[in-house]
């Protein structure tokens, strides 16, 4: 049997989780531009906010970027796995989609500098 406290206490426990989810998001450095490096060297820099499509096609191998609304994905690959077409849209700073087997790597940079820790 369900009583009131029982659902005063749910309803607190949601609204709690909701503030620190906005909370947390809150404090994100703003995204503002996709870094593509293929092998490790740099292959463009493109802003999110302009929608874009970018054909990566480097080592005998293709690759291809969709820019929408501020997010990106990688809508085609050529590598065998497909798992880099097959995550998700990133568009918060410090994310990235990697392709292993055609040495591509997306990653959204925001417009400072942060660390994630510093250790001594």
């Amino acid at each position: 049997m369900v009583k009131k406290a029982d659902i005063i206490l749910a309803v607190f426990l949601i609204i709690i989780g909701f503030a620190m989810s906005g909370i947390l998001s809150f404090g994100q450095p703003a995204a503002d531009e996709l870094l593509i490096t293929v092998n490790g060297e740099k292959f463009g820099s493109y802003p999110l906010l302009e929608d874009n499509k970018i054909t990566i096609k480097k080592n005998g191998h293709i690759n291809n970027v969709t820019i929408m609304d501020g997010n990106v994905s990688m809508n085609f690959s050529d590598c065998n796995g497909q798992d880099c077409v097959h995550q998700h849209e990133i568009s918060k700073t410090g994310e990235s989609i990697v392709c292993l087997p055609n040495k591509v790597m997306l990653e959204i940079k925001g417009k400072s500098d942060e660390y994630d820790s510093i250790v001594k």
